[in-house]
């Protein structure tokens, strides 16, 4: 009866993970990570490594919502996502070269900026459509691959699915409408998941039985986030994506801080 309940909590993360995963463009590991390493008492390894398989049918499920609605771009997808996978081979190989607490907290910063930035933007008018102008939307294939290795090595050197700097990025840098951004980053975390799976299964980082229970809670959980994103004002889920942002900034600055002292 206690592993029966125990299964029906994994789920029910798994479900919290899929709904801000497939609401806000992003991976879900700041829900996965933390629960597999505190409440499930799971080893370091096994909590950075077991959410990766997880991410993947979260982001494409969520992103096969956003797909249906026309908000996936190819060319965005496929230029960040190759360059991506640079980013975060040259990420994973940095954390074994520095010492990743300071990086941290100069991370939660960057996030707090971009949490203050994204909420200031909700005073201001936030469109509800994108724009049909092909030559704005052309852009440079160096912009792309600047954020694809971005996003590509805060994937690799801090355990994140990317979507915490994708979502930024494609708003401000090539100005997407707010659902493109967060369509566009679940594929690219789905594709930019896969190697690392691959890694930590060969390395022994993934617990399966916990993987497959939270997968039963992500896949409808992203989809219902996709869908209540869908069916929101941009201007109410910019103001959300905000919050989960500041929130994202202080459990980072709160652990690394906690840990220097």
């Amino acid at each position: 009866m206690i592993e029966v309940a125990r299964y029906l909590f994994i789920i029910l993360v798994g479900f919290a993970s899929g709904f801000a995963s497939g609401a806000f463009g992003v991976g879900g590991s700041v829900i996965t990570t933390p629960a597999i390493r505190m409440l499930l008492s799971q080893s370091s390894d096994i909590a950075l490594g077991t959410p990766l398989p997880i991410i993947i049918p979260s982001a494409l499920v969520g992103g096969f919502n956003y797909w249906r609605a026309g908000k996936i771009l190819p060319r965005i997808v496929i230029y960040i996502s190759l360059f991506g996978l640079a980013g975060t081979a040259v990420g994973s190989y940095l954390t074994a070269l520095i010492d990743t607490r300071y990086i941290m907290i100069v991370t939660a910063i960057i996030i707090f900026y971009l949490a203050w930035r994204t909420a200031r933007t909700t005073f201001s008018d936030v469109p509800d459509a994108c724009s049909e102008d092909e030559a704005e939307r052309n852009w440079p294939v160096w912009k792309l691959a600047c954020i694809g290795l971005v996003a590509g090595f805060f994937s690799g050197f801090l355990g994140m699915g990317g979507g915490v700097i994708l979502v930024p990025a494609l708003f401000f840098a090539l100005h997407l409408e707010l659902k493109e951004c967060l369509g566009n980053s679940l594929v690219i975390i789905a594709i930019l998941a896969v190697p690392g799976s691959i890694i930590h299964t060969q390395l022994g980082h993934i617990d399966w039985s916990i993987a497959l229970a939270m997968i039963l809670g992500v896949m409808p959980g992203s989809y219902l986030g996709s869908f209540f994103t869908l069916r929101t004002r941009n201007r109410r889920v910019l103001l959300l994506f905000s919050c989960f942002l500041f929130a994202i900034g202080i459990i980072f600055l709160f652990r690394e801080i906690r840990g220097l002292v």
